[in-house]
């Protein structure tokens, strides 16, 4: 794509208005004339967070973006922005045919499109369709007056995100995000972009962490970076469900560092020991079509994984994960064709791995009925322990005839559970 100074053109194609927009930049808020500016001229941003997964699956299937013939780029990825949303981009369409486009995007110098891309494609589709002259009404920055990638990535994350109506995003290609941005990129840290984006510390941590596993369990069936895989099997509420039973099983575990932890190695162990199974059993659930695969993770995390079977569970399955992850080792790379064909190499070992997972969970179930008095008794002796006995001598009168009436009615139930035990 050749390089060009959208400057040079106001003036001649590009055109100022009287409008302007304010934007903050370096933590300076600025009032930006807005320009008018021909399509042609504008170009879309792959590195946009809402097309992270159909970039990775264009990729994936042998494509490159060719950034030769800015038209034939802009064709490509106006396609992915349309397949992100098309209910979203035809309302945009809809809306700018009837009352023109009142919302101003944000263009770099070089054309790059870093706030509108919405807007772009819908004006792309109404020029296409042949009303009249289209223009895109943006903001341009210039790179040259020192305005570096993580200046341009902290606007579009708060033009994006910062808002009372946050731009929509696919919750998997939100994570690509976050992960490119603070684990791979190392553009800002958990507290910066918590600011940017308007949320807490905390859910952007939580949301790291699902972006560390998910890239963990794309490598772990050797599809490094094939987000689309994860977009496709709809896999963030799984994320979750996988990242609660680990973190209730190694207490003060944190995924985003476990593997570069040296010093502890049992806990590392034991990380990979549950992860390697859980993705093992969501990957079969995906493969196998296992009706709410949600639920059957959070069946195996409360009645397997949470219970004294864990080890034996663990150790039950750990030949089939072996095979599983080895048979999808033999290949280069795996993508969703591929992985259709291996699932029929390793039919046998996912068959074992649904089957030993439904007994687990029955005899969990089972086991979880019969010792539910106890459970319920340990918490009322517990809530009995509390009791201040010197409080006891000093209730008023209303207090104590209170009192008195829930100790009978506790001598009752005991009575009852005396009688249902014969003692």
């Amino acid at each position: 794509m050749k390089m060009q100074n959208l400057r040079e053109h106001i003036g001649q194609s590009i055109m100022e208005t009287e409008e302007t927009r304010p934007l903050t930049i370096k933590n300076k808020e600025k009032m930006y004339k807005v320009l008018i500016i021909p399509l042609e001229l504008c170009h879309y941003n792959e590195k946009n967070g809402r097309i992270s997964t159909y970039i990775s699956q264009y990729l994936s299937s042998g494509n490159e973006i060719q950034k030769g013939d800015i038209e034939a780029y802009n064709k490509v990825l106006e396609e992915f922005i349309y397949q992100s949303n098309p209910n979203a981009l035809e309302k945009t369409k809809k809306n700018i045919s009837l009352l023109g486009q009142l919302e101003p995007g944000v263009v770099l110098n070089d054309g790059r499109i870093i706030d509108g891309n919405r807007r772009f494609t819908a004006l792309r589709k109404l020029k296409a369709e042949g009303e009249g002259d289209i223009f895109f009404k943006a903001i341009l920055l210039d790179q040259s007056e020192g305005i570096d990638a993580k200046d341009i990535k902290k606007l579009e994350l708060q033009l994006q995100h910062g808002k009372e109506k946050p731009i929509e995003y696919n919750p998997i290609d939100n994570l690509v995000d976050i992960y490119q941005d603070i684990i791979e990129n190392k553009l800002f840290s958990i507290e910066e972009y918590s600011n940017y984006v308007n949320k807490s510390v905390s859910d952007v941590k939580k949301m790291v962490k699902r972006a560390v596993l998910m890239n963990q369990f794309l490598e772990y069936i050797n599809a490094e970076k094939q987000y689309y895989i994860a977009r496709d099997w709809e896999f963030d509420t799984i994320l979750q469900d996988m990242l609660t039973i680990i973190e209730r099983q190694i207490k003060g575990i944190d995924v985003i560092t476990i593997l570069e932890n040296k010093d502890d190695k049992q806990d590392v162990q034991e990380y990979m020991s549950i992860r390697d199974t859980l993705f093992t059993v969501a990957l079969t659930g995906r493969m196998q079509k296992t009706h709410d695969l949600s639920r059957n993770m959070r069946d195996i995390g409360r009645h397997v994984i949470n219970s004294d079977e864990k080890e034996d569970f663990l150790e039950d399955l750990e030949d089939q994960v072996e095979d599983i992850y080895e048979t999808l080792h033999e290949y280069d790379q795996v993508d969703l064709e591929t992985l259709s064909k291996v699932s029929k190499e390793i039919d046998e070992a996912q068959q074992e791995v649904l089957q030993k997972g439904e007994e687990y969970i029955e005899s969990g179930r089972q086991k979880d009925v019969q010792t539910k008095p106890v459970t319920i008794m340990n918490k009322v002796i517990k809530d009995m322990e509390k009791l201040d006995m010197v409080q006891l001598k000093h209730m008023d009168d209303e207090t104590e005839q209170d009192f008195l009436t829930h100790y009978k009615k506790l001598e009752t139930e005991m009575k009852k559970i005396a009688e249902a035990l014969r003692v």
